[in-house]
């Protein structure tokens, strides 16, 4: 089996890398995990265009380019929304 070309990725500790005291934290890892994505769609969509262009490009290649950038999206979207839950559930306390 030959290995996927192409593919950016997200570092596999893209969420869920804890961060040491005085680093840029939660805003940083975010930050962080937005440009992994980022770089995942860009990835996935060079590789849509150099299919369409004709160029020799694996369908699989770009299938796979496709759903990983889509994935990527969908955990930062939940990570965003888990991120605003709880911001909205510390402010409604009462002190």
């Amino acid at each position: 089996m030959t290995p996927v070309s192409g593919i950016g990725g997200l570092a596999p500790s893209a969420f869920t890398q804890t961060s040491a005291p005085g680093s840029g934290g939660f805003g940083e890892m975010l930050s962080n995990a937005m440009g992994s994505v980022s770089q995942a769609e860009r990835a996935a969509d060079d590789l849509v265009a150099a299919l369409a262009s004709g160029e020799d490009v694996q369908l699989s290649d770009v299938a796979i380019a496709t759903t990983e950038a889509s994935l990527a999206v969908e955990l930062l979207v939940t990570v965003r929304d888990q991120a605003v839950q709880a911001y909205q559930q510390i402010a409604n306390l009462q002190l």
